[in-house]
């Protein structure tokens, strides 16, 4: 039933995405495995600096290997994914981790 909650988030992502945006093939699962990042960051324990930090690592490995296997789409839309399903699911944390710091 979770799979299908993320299969069914990411479709609606992609129906809802510009007719003229590249596609990859792997834009579905790389949005299902950002929804799935930010699933397990939001419920790590907020006073466990550490696992929250830990989520945060793996979200971006998942990142890095589509940029680093060429697909820069599949790594924007994984990016894009994740920044909209934190700001969903705990916009106070997304506003503490999406907020620049200069």
């Amino acid at each position: 039933m979770k799979h299908l909650i993320y299969i069914l988030f990411a479709a609606a992502v992609v129906c809802t995405a510009s007719c003229s945006k590249p596609k990859s093939a792997n834009s579905i699962q790389a949005q299902a495995q950002a929804v799935d990042a930010v699933e397990r960051l939001v419920a790590a324990d907020s006073a466990d600096t550490m696992a929250m930090h830990n989520e945060i690592l793996k979200a971006e490995a998942i990142r890095s290997q589509y940029q680093q296997g060429g697909d820069s789409i599949a790594a924007e839309d994984f990016d894009n994914t994740f920044r909209e399903t934190l700001l969903q699911k705990s916009p106070r944390l997304a506003k503490i981790l999406l907020t620049k710091k200069e």
